[in-house]
This record gives structure tokens, C-alpha cells and sequence, in this order.
């Protein structure tokens, strides 16, 4: 959630676009499955917001109730945007943690149920639409900085996202990089190289068990002997001694991972989003790592879209969807959407 939502209603709609109509044809859904919320915007076919809500995510309360509660909010946030802005809903879009597959979505461990999920159908039947596109959140989110963002004309870029878990993604001749299970860039699952961490097959993720957000929380929790939050961990950086610590280790060692992405693949930027990004002077740190352990650092900077580009990247993901099934291939996909923030 950002630090300026706080003391708002977390189920309220909002109007982002004072002039913005759907036009002759209706208007587009976002949804960014996040790790705390979820977050909804719909668009213009062209990519300009028009409402957006956000609810609480409750992952743990299971996928159908996840399901069911986004279904209620986004049908409200429809029935606003037709209300206001005309038209009728065209496609859908949504980003989730995970790989996404036909029949689940793999690699989503903080979400139960989420590996049962068909989301892709779910989305269909529930709207009743068949324009619908889903994506891994933080492959959307280095798609959007790609299309209208940090990494914009930006031949071979990293695109990392520092939240509630850890993933990258790189880009390359602006196209993001899949692999051959759609899985590139899940670098939470990269080994520390120390005696008994949790491997995949255990259940763990080694690197995003140490560094994510989630993890820090923990962390810092089990050393003072109490629970506190990951921001209240950053609050207490300059004046506990212990809490210092543990973060100068935990970003030398996402440093160190991030430093050996790029001597892979030569990335000329580096573009840091999630939660986390807000942090004060976490990319000068990774930047000074780098200037010293590569021979070719990369600029470093905060995502365009800031800790909303994987809501920016379903926008996209929205408007591509709908334009694949409008126009002939071949045509060049949409550029000119203004980084909302």
C-alpha cells in the first residue's frame, strides 16, 4: 500500500482521470494480484486510467475467497465506470505472483491454493468475457517499464522487484525475457551457498528467504525477541545497532546476486521496483556494489512506476490483449502511456 493510502478506506474507489471517457467502445480491467492488496484499475483502450480500488489481499484465507472478493470489488469498480465514463467492459488483464499455467499457478508459495487456480478461466467465466490475459506480476511490471518507463529504448535491461518476495526480469531489445518455462528471472530461488538452507524441493527459497521483505521481518523479529514489521525494521536502521547489521548484510548479499546477473547478462540499467523501492539510498547501495565488483555497472534507478508497476504492466497487458484480438498481427504494440503515479 502506498505511505499516502494508509488512512484510506483500503475498499475505496477513486477517480484518476477528470477528463477520461471509454469512448465509442468501453474501457479496460487491470488487476494486480499483489502480495498485501489487490489492486484494480480500469482504462481507456488507449491506457488511461479512469477508477482504480484496492482491497486486502488475505491470501491465506484461500483462493476461492481471494476469487470471490476481487470479483465483488471489481464488479463495483465496473459498475462506477460505466456509470461515469459509458461503455462496457472489453478485456481483462491480471498479474499474479507465480508462473501462470492452464490449470494453476506454480511457484506462489504465499498464496494456498493458488497452484489449483486456472485463473485465465476463472477470469473468463466470472466477467463473462473472452479477452482476458494473465501474467506473471513482475514480468508485467518490466513490460510496462519497457513500454513507457525506466527501460524504454533500453537494449538489454534488469528489472528487479524488491517487495513482499524477490524476482527479476530481464529485458532484452525490448522484449522481456521468458525462458523456456516462462520461470526466467525467479532469483528468490537462487542458492546462498551456505550449510542447511531449504532448497526448492524443500520447500524453501534460499535467497528470497533471506532478503525479501517478508524475510527481513522475520529476521528481525527472531533477533529482538519481539514481532515488528519490515518498515518498522527500516525505521530502526540508524538506531539499533543489531537491526543495522542485519540489514547491511542482507543488502550486501542481494548486492552480491544482483552484481552476478549482471556480469550474466550485461544489463546497461538496472531498474529496482516492489514495496521495497522506497527505501532511502537502497539504489545508491546497489550502485556502489556495482561499481566495484563489475567491469561494465550499469546505471541503477527506481522503477518509473514506482512499487505500482505490476499494475501499470496489467494495464498494458490489458490493452495488448485487446488490441491482438482487434487488429492484424504485426502491428507495433501501444508506447504512449504515461506513467500514472
Amino acid at each position: 500500500m502506498r505511505d499516502n493510502d494508509l488512512n484510506k478506506d483500503p475498499n475505496e474507489t477513486r477517480r484518476t482521470s477528470g477528463n477520461a471517457s471509454a469512448g465509442q467502445h468501453g474501457f479496460l480491467l487491470a488487476i494486480d494480484f499483489g502480495g498485501t492488496k489487490i489492486a484494480m484499475s480500469t482504462t481507456t483502450e488507449t491506457g488511461q486510467r479512469l477508477h482504480e480500488a484496492e482491497i486486502p489481499t488475505l491470501a491465506q484465507q484461500g483462493a476461492q475467497s481471494v476469487m470471490r472478493r476481487m470479483f465483488e470489488a471489481a464488479r463495483a469498480l465496473i459498475a462506477t465506470t460505466t456509470m461515469d465514463a459509458g461503455g462496457a467492459l472489453l478485456a481483462v488483464a491480471a498479474v499474479t505472483p507465480g508462473i501462470v499455467e492452464p490449470d494453476g499457478i506454480r511457484l506462489a508459495p504465499n498464496n494456498p491454493g493458488w497452484d489449483r487456480l486456472a485463473l485465465h478461466d476463472e477470469l473468463r467465466k466470472g466477467f463473462a468475457i473472452q479477452c482476458v490475459g494473465v501474467e506473471t506480476d513482475v514480468k508485467a511490471a518490466a513490460l510496462a517499464e519497457a513500454r513507457c518507463g525506466a527501460l524504454v529504448d533500453v537494449e538489454c535491461g534488469l528489472y528487479v522487484n524488491l517487495g513482499t518476495g524477490l524476482a527479476a526480469a530481464a529485458v532484452i531489445g525490448g522484449k522481456v525475457l521468458r525462458g523456456a518455462h516462462g520461470a526466467a528471472g525467479e532469483i528468490g530461488y537462487q542458492l546462498r551457498g551456505v550449510p542447511g538452507e531449504t532448497l526448492f524441493a524443500d520447500g524453501g527459497a534460499p535467497l528470497e528467504d533471506f532478503v525479501s521483505g517478508r524475510a527481513i521481518g522475520e529476521r528481525a523479529s527472531a533477533l529482538l525477541g519481539r514481532n515488528v514489521t519490515t518498515r518498522e525494521v527500516f525505521s530502526m536502521r540508524d538506531s539499533v545497532p543489531q537491526v543495522k547489521a542485519l540489514l547491511d548484510d542482507t543488502f550486501h548479499h542481494l548486492g552480491v546476486h544482483i552484481a552476478n546477473l549482471t556480469l550474466m547478462l550485461d544489463p546497461s540499467r538496472i531498474v529496482i521496483g516492489g514495496g521495497m523501492a522506497r527505501i532511502p539510498g537502497i539504489a545508491d547501495e546497489i550502485r556502489s556494489l556495482l561499481k566495484r565488483a563489475v567491469p561494465y555497472p550499469p546505471d541503477v534507478m527506481i522503477a518509473a512506476f514506482g512499487h505500482g508497476a505490476a499494475l501499470q504492466g496489467a494495464i498494458v497487458a490489458a490493452g495488448d490483449a485487446w488490441r491482438a484480438q482487434r487488429v492484424p498481427t504485426g502491428l507495433a504494440p501501444l508506447r504512449a502511456v504515461e506513467p500514472a503515479l
